[in-house]
């Protein structure tokens, strides 16, 4: 079994400006940058030829390069819990085409249905290990101006998402990157 997701990588100097978010949350275990990206699906756990499936529908998506930013502060919950912390997208129209494209993949080779969670197109900042809500909306509002520099998405890639030996974390290998079409 191999665990899959389909994202976009981010461009070096973008998760800089990330990290300089990566403070004032004492509870919160930040993603480094090569653990950044804008995840447009989460495929999940699939045996070798279903996972080859994916890989060859994906290869099928022509789909228009164009440019985004990031801004916004915001989190997710579980049981009224904050668990993770994120930076949105400005103009999300274009990101939730190419998800809804790359998802329409997914189905076609057979690795499921849709994603059980509604896509919110966001990069994660870190994860949350106790943080209390009034933490979290504090650097929310401490944070609510960040606005990134544009950047021109040309490509998206699908990941393979490795536990380690040492059983500390996980890391990503890339499985193959597909060019987005520049006109």
């Amino acid at each position: 079994m191999i665990r899959l997701f389909a994202g976009i990588d981010l461009p070096d100097t973008i998760k800089k400006q990330l990290q300089s978010l990566q403070q004032g949350l004492p509870s919160a275990l930040w993603r480094t940058p090569e653990k950044m990206h804008l995840t447009l699906r989460f495929i999940g756990n699939l045996e070798e030829p279903v996972a080859e499936e994916v890989l060859k529908e994906l290869r099928y998506i022509r789909f228009p390069a164009f440019h985004l930013s990031l801004k916004s502060i915001g989190y997710f919950e579980k049981g009224g819990v904050p668990h993770h912390i994120w930076v949105g997208i400005d103009q999300d129209k274009a990101v939730r085409e190419l998800q809804a494209k790359v998802d329409s993949a997914v189905k076609k080779a057979g690795a499921g249905q849709a994603d059980k969670f509604k896509f919110v197109p966001h990069v994660t900042l870190g994860k949350l290990l106790g943080a209390s809500r009034d933490e979290v909306f504090q650097f929310i509002q401490t944070n609510n101006l960040f606005h990134s520099d544009t950047f021109e998405a040309s490509s998206f890639t699908l990941y393979q998402s490795i536990a380690r030996e040492n059983g500390e974390g996980k890391y990503y290998k890339e499985i193959e990157e597909f060019p987005l079409m520049l006109i």
